[in-house]
């Protein structure tokens, strides 16, 4: 499995994301243990790339992302929205306010996945009556240095989002 194909599986398009586990299952039905364990492994060191808390404060201004399973399954859109959204947001937060389909949920963004990550994992599992090793992002140390929350530095930290986003009190 290289990272072409990776991205290939995993991005999901037009789709709702109550839907996209059961998307994405289906693609990885097909596949040998040994591209599971590989696809569950790149899977695992993309969501390790995006935490940072950069990258959280974006999540944070957008859709008021503030615990590490809220902020996972917001790694687990960003991460179904392929490469070069991926890509953007890792280098650059503040672009994924250039997104028109955010999904919503009473009227409010709502971009999460839950349990995207452990797709390839319970795939495996159904298929073999083993588990793979399960790598869990949320007992890893976040990146960089923490957002300030404050009105002042998210506006300046990620001035996209904060105009999109941000409740004008």
């Amino acid at each position: 499995m290289n990272i072409e194909t990776f991205w290939s599986l995993v991005t999901v398009e037009n789709t709702t994301p109550s839907e996209v586990n059961a998307v994405l299952k289906s693609r990885l039905d097909s596949l040998s243990n040994e591209d599971l364990q590989a696809f569950d492994e790149l899977y695992s060191r993309q969501l390790k790339q995006l935490w940072d808390w950069s990258c959280w404060g974006a999540a944070y201004v957008m859709c008021g992302c503030n615990s590490e399973y809220d902020y996972l399954d917001f790694c687990n859109w960003v991460i179904s929205k392929g490469k070069d959204v991926y890509d953007s947001f890792k280098n650059t937060p503040d672009s994924i306010a250039s997104l028109s389909d955010v999904p919503l949920k009473d009227e409010l963004p709502y971009p999460y996945i839950d349990e995207m990550d452990l797709v390839a994992g319970l795939l495996y599992e159904e298929k073999n009556q083993d588990e793979l090793v399960h790598f869990n992002v949320v007992n890893v140390p976040v990146t960089g240095k923490k957002f300030k929350n404050n009105k002042k530095a998210l506006k300046g930290t990620y001035p996209n989002l904060f105009d999109k986003y941000w409740f004008k009190a």
